[in-house]
């Protein structure tokens, strides 16, 4: 689908250009940013950071997420699901950039269990999830406060709602789509570095022999996961709320990320976007926030470390059941675009010497074909593009300017030209 990328970057070339924040300042001005702490009534530039809470009704849990903007957007307003890990902060530089654009509000959720969210166990660097289908409720719960927020600022009918997302948030957004079906309320959706089938061995410093790669395949993961949950919790009950890979992937420790240039494991090019995650993970000062709004939850900071045997489970129970047919078949209502990177360490199989094979974004573009398959047999038309950013890694809204660019650039004008 490089003629999309090409539109795309001709039309940002014959129209005005749009404001976005540059690699060599981003820094500085995100720290600025997120340290003035002024919501919309204190905000002048209009670019007010508000924090909001909403009780999910099923268990009452207080999810968290942030509204950027303060006004209505000519285009529509925007939701940012991220991925795993991501507190919702880490996309004010985004938000930014797609309120020059047109989109506004714009609103990112911090997922059960992370960001800026309550933690779901005593040990509040474990990734967890108890259901992965959680996430999905959730996120209806927030895309309904999300649309009376709308309305109470005044939004019409005709007021477009847009989605984009980031790798787990994009598992959770289809799946939202296949729960909502044709009550769908998004014009459309760009997918970006969608978590549809994860290359497990790439979270390990696992040697790539020809046992590791199916130890670390989806299904060798599933059985170690029925395994410790299954079996060996009925005699260590804590076996599923453990670290599904403890020795390279367990608890978060300050102070312990390095950049290394070019390097996929890093999952962006761009050292001051990565030290930026850094800086506001290890040094920020959150506990004025955390004495304001979180008394009696368990929230000590935005840092989260590796996944429990629980969400491996979890994630593979879902992935299947998300890309079966009959899934696809409930989510032909609204064009989606996925964009995907193709260094992205975590979707493709990494080995390139070891099978004589380029990166390989199958998964991606399986998943495309045969959602448009679906959407075909269902309404006679293609719900689905593909797209590939050349050279990026797997976090391309916090990629070097170039890639990062071309991501903002592409999407923009899917949402703004969705065929139908």
């Amino acid at each position: 689908m490089r003629v999309l990328v090409i539109l795309a970057l001709v039309w940002a070339v014959l129209t005005p250009p749009a404001h976005a924040l540059e690699e060599a300042t981003v820094f500085d001005e995100m720290v600025a940013y997120l340290t003035r702490d002024a919501d919309c009534s204190a905000a002048e530039d209009g670019l007010g950071w508000e924090r909001r809470v909403i009780s999910v009704p099923r268990d009452g849990y207080r999810l968290r997420y942030s509204r950027f903007g303060c006004a209505l957007g000519e285009h529509g307003a925007l939701i940012i699901a991220p991925g795993r890990g991501e507190p919702s902060y880490e996309y004010a530089e985004t938000a930014i950039d797609f309120i020059a654009r047109g989109y506004s509000p714009v609103y990112v959720i911090d997922h059960r269990g992370q960001g800026l969210s309550p933690r779901l166990l005593p040990d509040p660097d474990k990734s967890h999830i108890v259901r992965f289908s959680d996430y999905v409720d959730d996120f209806a719960v927030f895309v309904d406060a999300v649309q009376d927020d709308l309305a109470a600022m005044g939004a019409g009918a005709g007021h477009r709602l847009f989605l984009t997302s980031n790798s787990l948030g994009g598992a959770i957004g289809i799946g939202y789509f296949q729960q909502v079906g044709a009550e769908n309320p998004f014009a459309a959706a760009a997918f970006v570095s969608a978590m549809i089938h994860v290359n497990y061995i790439s979270f390990t410093d696992a040697d790539p022999s020809w046992l590791n790669l199916r130890i670390y395949s989806e299904t060798g993961v599933a059985l170690q996961a029925w395994w410790r949950c299954s079996v060996a919790a009925m005699w260590d009950e804590t076996r599923c709320e453990a670290y599904a890979a403890a020795d390279t992937f367990g608890s978060y420790e300050t102070c312990s990320r390095e950049f290394e240039p070019a390097c996929e494991d890093m999952m962006t090019h761009s050292r001051t976007r990565y030290d930026l995650r850094t800086f506001m993970w290890d040094e920020y000062d959150w506990s004025a926030i955390r004495e304001a709004e979180y008394a009696g939850e368990n929230w000590p900071g935005p840092q989260i470390g590796g996944t429990t045997n629980n969400w491996a489970r979890e994630s593979v129970r879902y992935l299947r059941q998300m890309r079966a047919e009959e899934s696809l078949a409930q989510m032909v209502h609204v064009p989606v675009m996925l964009l995907s990177a193709t260094r992205d360490l975590r979707a493709y199989r990494q080995y390139a010497e070891m099978f004589d094979a380029p990166p390989d974004l199958s998964h991606h573009t399986g998943f495309c074909d045969r959602l448009n398959d679906a959407s075909l047999a269902a309404a006679g038309r293609y719900v689905c593009q593909f797209v590939a950013i050349d050279g990026a890694f797997h976090e391309i809204y916090k990629e070097r300017d170039a890639e990062r660019n071309e991501a903002l650039d592409t999407v923009d004008w899917f949402f703004r030209h969705a065929p139908w």
